[in-house]
């Protein structure tokens, strides 16, 4: 059974992006895809051994409408997910779905290599997989020569 870590500086983290996304919206004044999100897909990160890995929750997205990309150490998804019925002439009693566009930044760790990435869209759900970094030791033992 996997075990639940919970992280409280990735909290911080995704605070802290979240500002930074509220004032680049400010600064770049409608430019960026994100600033016309109007919801945020639910996401869950985890790592094994060889993967950092993101499932971002995409329900009834095809995925020609879902964007991924990144700039450095940014992780950027977009898409848009639209009403698809027509409604003219009907009246909702309940929509708690989420419709329109949808953007979700991430500042992935250092020891991810970000060329080893791949996407799946599966039953709804975008993975995500970043190849972690061959691990060098802590600890390296430095050997003294006699001079």
């Amino acid at each position: 059974m996997a075990k639940l870590v919970l992280n409280p500086w990735l909290e911080i983290q995704n605070m802290r992006d979240e500002i930074l996304r509220l004032m680049d919206e400010v600064e770049s004044k409608g430019e960026e895809k994100s600033e016309c999100a109007l919801w945020k897909p639910k996401t869950d990160i985890y790592e094994t051994e060889e993967f950092f890995v993101l499932e971002i929750e995409l329900p009834g997205i095809a995925e020609e409408k879902i964007e991924v990309e990144i700039k450095g150490r940014e992780l950027r998804i977009y898409g848009e997910r639209r009403l698809e019925k027509d409604v003219c002439g009907s009246e909702y009693h309940l929509l708690e779905r989420s419709y329109g566009p949808f953007a979700r930044k991430f500042i992935v760790p250092e020891y991810v290599d970000t060329r080893e990435i791949s996407a799946k869209l599966q039953k709804g759900i975008l993975v995500i997989s970043l190849l972690k970094k061959k691990h060098i030791s802590k600890n390296i033992k430095i050997n003294i020569e006699e001079g």
